[in-house]
């Protein structure tokens, strides 16, 4: 029997997430800043709306359909004006 597990989601009407031991994914509407944070290796596409981008001190204004490869260790925060639609995939 396949160790693969499928998810099913209606594409943001309802957040999403999964997670394995080492790769975890998710898709939410944001609104409110994320904090200066670090971690490991991120993923990120904008699927809808837009949002500021600061990684090391550098600022990255994206639009829908735009993403970026985050680094590991890299600090980075997030703005938005309006609701944006996040899928994400960063290491644990």
């Amino acid at each position: 029997m396949s160790d693969c597990v499928t998810y099913t989601t209606d594409m943001g009407r309802t957040p999403f997430a999964a997670a394995g031991d080492e790769l975890a994914v998710d898709m939410r509407w944001v609104s409110e800043p994320i904090g200066a944070h670090t971690a490991g290796e991120e993923l990120v596409a904008l699927i809808e709306g837009t949002g500021r981008l600061t990684c090391d001190g550098e600022v990255h204004d994206l639009a829908g359909g735009q993403g970026v490869l985050i680094p590991s260790g890299a600090e980075r925060s997030w703005q938005f004006e309006a609701p944006a639609l996040l899928y994400r995939v960063f290491l644990k």
